[in-house]
């Protein structure tokens, strides 16, 4: 199931570009049927994502489906 999305322009171009190369290695893992998508990608994904506070929300969504489907718990900080 190829993915055929990219980042929306009005991102900043580094989150731009992490995302995008997110969707590119999720296709990646899904043409040679792979388990997962190598760690330094979504790690850099979250990275990136934590230098702008107004993607917080999203952030912290995301980090918890990841940790759901990796079985880890994350402790938020109000």
């Amino acid at each position: 199931m190829k993915i055929k999305k990219e980042a929306a322009k009005f991102l900043p171009q580094d989150l731009q570009d992490a995302i995008n190369t997110f969707v590119e290695q999720f296709n990646i893992m899904e043409e040679y049927n792979l388990d997962t998508i190598p760690p330094e990608y979504t790690a850099n994904l979250f990275k990136t994502m934590s230098n702008y506070p107004e993607y917080n929300s999203v952030l912290l969504d995301l980090l918890a489906m990841f940790s759901e489907v990796a079985g880890i718990t994350i402790n938020e900080k109000n």
